[in-house]
């Protein structure tokens, strides 16, 4: 009884654990991420847009860059000359630019035309920067003219009063080898990482750069919180940022104030990516987590009432209708009904019913049926079955003394292993033709109680003994042959 109910409240426990875990697994699914993660799906979207903006504006440059009149700085006869050319040309790009729909996400802040190794010939708006050498200061934009393929790459330049990001693409001269470049630079700045941000997750999004073995910020998004910035240029944070940089993985950056989690990843689609990083800040809202699981808890509860409930009753039908069946019918048989006997079928109170009918046999004098539906006793054989019929044996030894010849001679040659499994199989078999049950009889109990009867028929007849089994009306006898 205390297996089953332990059992069964040991379900009722399982299954609201289990649904428990289930609905919790489900709402923490959905939640902020300790490790950040939904800083990590700030800073991938923000990057994301901006690696398209640069792929974008690379193919209106490379559009731009195929129109002819591109090649006429280049082939002005004085450098004065291709100066001024090159500013017409680079203001009507900038122009070009600030009306593309395509591009209506960046603004232009500089547009420059140069030759093949990257000298200015010009730039929209001005005559400064006429010669300067563009590409030994950014190495990428000399080696994309080299090849003649478009690129982009983060310009961060404090000496220069530069913090661009840059695309460009390659001018072709009527041959098709390189004379030169148009570079268009969109500002990198607060503006640009928010409208960046808005576009995809709205998310707090930092821009940092490597400065020596220390990080700098150089923008924000506008929601960025003011007590985090400081620590991400602190030694706890640092560390993190750099790793992003040098692996181009998303890494976790720690050190920042309690409550809030970062993500770092270098920023993809300018230049090498291991100048410039973005990351990604989330506040961790454990309350708003913990205030989910409230609603789901609560129903978890109710359920597991009810089906306490529900097996509580169960048990209570289980166990309370034998013992009312039982207390009514011991009620009657107080009143006179003396003949009733209780009919319960139950694994629990079988036993007791069944004594409770032999102790009212016994009281009211009334004989018990001991056999089964085939006049069979239904009581189980004692443990003095076997040996009653060992005694037949011995009264029957002396009848034994004229057995033939052959029987000893056959008994006393066969191997004792061979010998004591034949007569037990054959006790067995004959106590089965008799319907007599031979559960209670084990071959080892067997063995032993022949090997003990063999030596006292021995000592007391003078002479070797061995048993054969016989059938004799309705008992099977065990008949001892002398061997000599």
């Amino acid at each position: 009884m205390r297996g089953k109910i332990f059992g069964v409240f040991a379900v009722v426990v399982l299954v609201v654990v289990g649904l428990s875990y289930a609905l919790t697994r489900v709402i923490l699914a959905d939640a902020p991420a300790p490790g950040g993660g939904e800083a990590s799906r700030s800073v991938t979207a923000v990057t994301t847009q901006l690696k398209l903006d640069a792929l974008v504006l690379e193919r209106w440059l490379a559009e731009r860059a195929a129109d002819p009149k591109l090649r006429e700085p280049f082939n002005a006869g004085t450098p004065p000359a291709r100066a001024e050319a090159a500013m017409t040309v680079a203001n009507q790009v900038r122009d070009a630019a600030a009306g593309s729909p395509d591009l209506a996400s960046m603004s232009p802040a500089l547009v420059v035309l140069v030759d093949a190794n990257g000298i200015v010939l010009g730039r929209n708006g001005s005559a400064t920067m006429r010669g300067d050498d563009l590409g030994s200061v950014y190495p990428a934009l000399k080696s994309a003219l080299q090849k003649g393929i478009t690129g982009s790459d983060t310009w961060i330049n404090p000496s220069r009063n530069e913090q661009l990001l840059a695309s460009y693409a390659p001018v072709r001269g009527t041959d098709g080898t390189v004379v030169g470049g148009l570079v268009l630079g969109t500002a990198f700045n607060d503006g640009r990482l928010t409208a960046a941000s808005d576009r995809m997750s709205g998310g707090v999004v930092v821009a940092v750069v490597r400065k020596g073995e220390a990080v700098d910020v150089i923008a924000k998004t506008g929601n960025a919180p003011g007590d985090v910035l400081p620590q991400l240029s602190a030694a706890g944070s640092k560390e993190g940022i750099l790793k992003a940089l040098s692996s181009g993985q998303a890494i976790d950056v720690g050190g920042l104030p309690k409550g809030y989690a970062a993500s770092a990843r270098a920023l993809e689609g300018y230049g090498e990516g291991r100048s410039a990083a973005l990351i990604g800040v989330a506040r961790i809202e454990a309350p708003a987590t913990i205030a989910a699981l409230i609603l789901p808890t609560l129903g978890v509860l109710v359920f597991g009432l009810v089906l306490v409930g529900l097996a509580a009753y169960l048990l209570d039908v289980y166990i309370s209708r034998p013992v009312a069946e039982m207390e009514e019918g011991l009620l009657a048989i107080m009143n006179g009904k003396t003949d009733l006997r209780f009919e319960i079928e139950h694994a629990e109170y079988g036993g007791l019913v069944f004594r409770i009918n032999s102790l009212l046999n016994q009281l009211l004098g009334v004989q018990e049926d001991e056999t089964d539906d085939q006049g069979r006793p239904s009581r189980a054989p004692s443990s003095t079955s076997f040996e009653d019929a060992l005694s037949v044996d011995e009264r029957m030894a002396t009848s034994a003394e004229g057995a033939e010849a052959g029987d000893a001679k056959a008994l006393r040659e066969e191997p004792d292993q061979k010998y004591y499994a034949r007569i037990f199989e054959e006790y067995i078999s004959g106590k089965k033709s008799l319907g007599d049950p031979v559960d209670h009889i084990t071959r080892e109990a067997f063995v032993a109680r022949i090997r003990a009867s063999e030596a006292e028929m021995a000592q007391k007849h003078g002479k070797p003994v061995r048993y054969k089994v016989e059938v004799r009306g309705r008992e099977v006898v065990l008949l001892a042959v002398p061997l000599v």
